[in-house]
């Protein structure tokens, strides 16, 4: 099992393409509030998204598939967490299948899946309200901040 818990890695040179504030999202400051569960199994994605949210004052825990971040998530459950981000598509336990574990034990939950699929098969199983974005990759990092913001405002 590959975890990544708050890794911080270098890749500032990585980031310079998309320029972003290092101002935190308002959010209300609860527990959980600046926590956000991260699913993606790019090995990069995860760490450009990791280190964009850590930009933004989030504690991001993240995991390489959904199975895992299901474990990750058990482990921090009595710190809460703002929202999840994952992918659609992942080996062991893909976005769908995930979220609606995480809905069964966090039913406010809200989630933003990402994917270089069409938001389709999303939309088809009615899964996208106040509390759940799709954000097709490739992605800047402007628009991954709204649709956060999107959800956390929701």
């Amino acid at each position: 099992m590959n975890l990544t818990e708050e890794k911080q890695p270098d890749l500032s040179n990585a980031l310079q393409a998309d320029s972003f504030s290092a101002s935190a999202t308002a959010t209300a400051e609860m527990p959980g509030s600046k926590i956000v569960l991260l699913a993606e199994d790019e090995p990069m994605i995860r760490d450009l998204i990791t280190l964009f949210l850590n930009n933004l004052g989030y504690v991001v825990h993240s995991a390489e598939n959904g199975q895992d971040l299901l474990e990750v998530a058990g482990k921090h459950a009595s710190d809460g967490f703002a929202l999840m981000i994952t992918d659609l598509v992942m080996p062991k336990m893909g976005g769908l299948e995930l979220a609606s574990e995480i809905r069964q034990r966090y039913a406010e939950s809200r989630i933003l899946f990402v994917s270089g699929y069409t938001d389709d098969i999303v939309i088809l199983e009615g899964r996208l309200n106040a509390r759940t974005a799709f954000l097709r990759k490739p992605f800047n990092f402007s628009a991954l901040k709204a649709k956060i913001e999107g959800l956390l405002d929701a």
